[in-house]
């Protein structure tokens, strides 16, 4: 018994032993992961995969698609990568591939947005089981200007033979707009994503008209219902450029930002000699924007932010030409620039 006993004892004590060590490493491990973040999803949970199914093509390509959304609780906007993980027939490995969604940055008010990988069947033969995850999910820190100067006139059901869908897009702005990507959510009737469309509109002249389409791939367009989530995204803004108004044949405005900002909408009133912004600081911090009269103004500008005088950070006339700086905070703000000479 007395043996036994002892033999009880050091197994309890080994047995002690080994918990204590675990519950170190756990703490240290629990420790670590507190003190040391990850950099890219600190206080901004990931963006995620709404939804997802497959097709094969005319071409016995696999196509999946689907949309990624926001999560509830994001506040950065995000730079989203999409992917999937499968088996290569011709490396006899396992492999993953990445599509980006077709809009570039998830901010906190975006819809879903679509994506679509297409796939040779020969050499992804399981592809249609991949399951889509983000690959990627960082929050965007280069100062990024997108333009949402663009007006949307379309019906969500398709029109077309082929279960196309026709609308209108009209440039709000003074400003030509170049590679505007349109996207849509293709739906069935039961309300389930069944393709995703895009099309791409290379010039939009200031204040222009043209109309667009989109077309959903042979395979599914029977099943086709309705449209949603359309919308636009413009890759036509260059950090630390300057973009060009002509407010007449001899005066020209030029403005860039240094930020995560949208611009909803701009315009130049001639009665009230003023240019007006309309303007969505995504990022929760102050961003700067710079505009630039030329030939430089003799009269004195004013500055309104939502209706209130508002003071430049800068404001001066220098090479024939009247510089303007503004700090514009978080969130949605009308910013107007008085007194403009002609």
């Amino acid at each position: 018994m007395s043996r036994t006993y002892n033999h009880i004892s050091v197994a309890y004590s080994v047995t002690g032993i080994l918990a204590c060590i675990i519950l170190l490493l756990v703490s240290f491990n629990l420790s670590y992961a507190v003190d040391h973040p990850d950099p890219n999803t600190t206080g901004n949970p990931r963006a995620y995969v709404k939804n997802y199914s497959s097709y094969l093509d005319a071409d016995n390509n696999t196509i999946i698609i689907g949309s990624v959304a926001k999560s509830d609780y994001q506040i950065y906007p995000q730079n989203v990568t999409v992917g999937i993980l499968t088996y290569n027939n011709i490396t006899a490995s396992d492999e993953i591939i990445a599509e980006k969604p077709y809009n570039t940055i998830l901010s906190k008010n975006n819809e879903p947005f679509p994506f679509k990988f297409k796939l040779n069947s020969t050499i992804f033969p399981l592809a249609a089981e991949a399951e889509p995850f983000i690959l990627k999910s960082e929050n965007v820190s280069m100062p990024t200007t997108k333009l949402n100067t663009i007006k949307l006139d379309y019906p969500a059901i398709p029109q077309g033979k082929n279960k196309e869908l026709f609308g209108n897009i009209t440039n709000t702005s003074p400003v030509t707009i170049n590679n505007i990507t349109l996207f849509a959510i293709v739906n069935d009737r039961n309300s389930i994503q069944i393709d995703s469309a895009r099309t791409l509109i290379p010039v939009l002249k200031p204040f222009e008209q043209v109309q667009f389409s989109f077309t959903p791939d042979p395979a599914i367009k029977d099943r086709v219902y309705f449209y949603s989530c359309v919308g636009g995204d413009i890759d036509d803004m260059k950090i630390d450029e300057f973009k060009i108004v002509n407010i007449s044949a001899t005066k020209i405005l030029g403005y860039k930002f240094s930020a995560l900002v949208q611009i909803d909408s701009m315009n130049y009133n001639d009665s009230s000699k003023q240019f007006n912004f309309a303007i969505n600081n995504i990022y929760p911090y102050p961003g700067s924007l710079s505009v630039e009269l030329m030939p430089v103004q003799n009269s004195p500008i004013s500055i309104m932010m939502d209706g209130s005088p508002y003071q430049a950070t800068n404001l001066k006339n220098t090479n024939n030409k009247t510089s303007i700086d503004l700090s514009i905070p978080k969130g949605v703000h009308d910013v107007a620039i008085l007194n403009i000479e002609k």
